[in-house]
């Protein structure tokens, strides 16, 4: 990949921000648009004791975030980031497929991928079981 990547995303963290930028270095993805830190789902509210602003703030700020979502014209797909992938990305993996497509009111398929530097073997088999891809991605040495 010739072009400069950005440095840091909105919502990840900067060493997650390097762990995509080797992912799209290495792999080379063809998808029409990426998008970055997607609110899903409904929100949390904190109950009709709060005034209806902070309510409402409440809502927005307490949604699910996806790290990436990949845009292809027969699919979509959400990247979970992380740098080693346990119980809680395995979690969000199964979770936010559904939350994305309640959200965006989606009817193409879906396709979950967990992106990390390492995952642990009882998750990478559970993965498995649900058709969720885990890319063990190096790191790439930089200058």
């Amino acid at each position: 990949m010739s072009r400069q990547l950005p440095t840091n995303y909105p919502h990840l963290l900067p060493e997650d921000s390097l762990l995509w930028n080797d992912f799209l270095i290495l792999h080379e993805p063809t998808h029409h648009t990426f998008m970055y830190d997607v609110a899903v789902g409904p929100g949390r509210d904190p109950g009709s004791d709060f005034p209806d602003n902070i309510r409402i703030m409440a809502l927005q700020l307490s949604k699910r975030r996806l790290d990436v979502i990949g845009i292809k014209p027969d699919f979509v797909q959400i990247f979970e980031l992380t740098q080693s992938a346990g119980l809680r990305s395995a979690g969000q993996a199964v979770v936010y497929p559904h939350l994305l497509r309640v959200t965006w009111q989606l009817q193409t398929p879906i396709v979950t991928t967990i992106i990390c530097r390492n995952c642990q073997d009882d998750i990478m088999e559970v993965m498995d079981t649900f058709h969720i891809e885990v890319i063990v991605v190096p790191t790439i040495p930089r200058a």
